[in-house]
């Protein structure tokens, strides 16, 4: 079973944002700062496979929106036809 790559970004990410809160019993300024730009390394770097990820393939559309697309196509070019109350209105 292949390993899902999103459960990989994630806890990598996760973990090394955990590694650098640990380094903040350094009681450092710096270490607070370093600790602060891992972070949103890592928010980055998950935002953007995220979005990469979503941006891929299409797929194909449920049955009921491919049956309208396709009674649409059929219908090009020619008049709607009337239904319900507006058949009466109109003719």
């Amino acid at each position: 079973m292949p390993t899902p790559r999103m459960m990989v970004v994630v806890f990598a990410a996760t973990g090394i944002v955990v590694a650098a809160v640990v380094a903040l019993t350094l009681r450092s300024w710096w270490v607070l700062l370093g600790v602060l730009f891992v972070h949103a390394l890592a928010t980055a770097a998950v935002v953007a496979y995220t979005l990469m990820r979503a941006g891929e393939g299409q797929g194909k559309p449920d049955p009921v929106t491919e049956a309208s697309l396709e009674e649409e196509r059929a219908h090009r070019g020619r008049p709607r036809e009337r239904r319900g109350p507006d058949r009466q209105v109109f003719e």
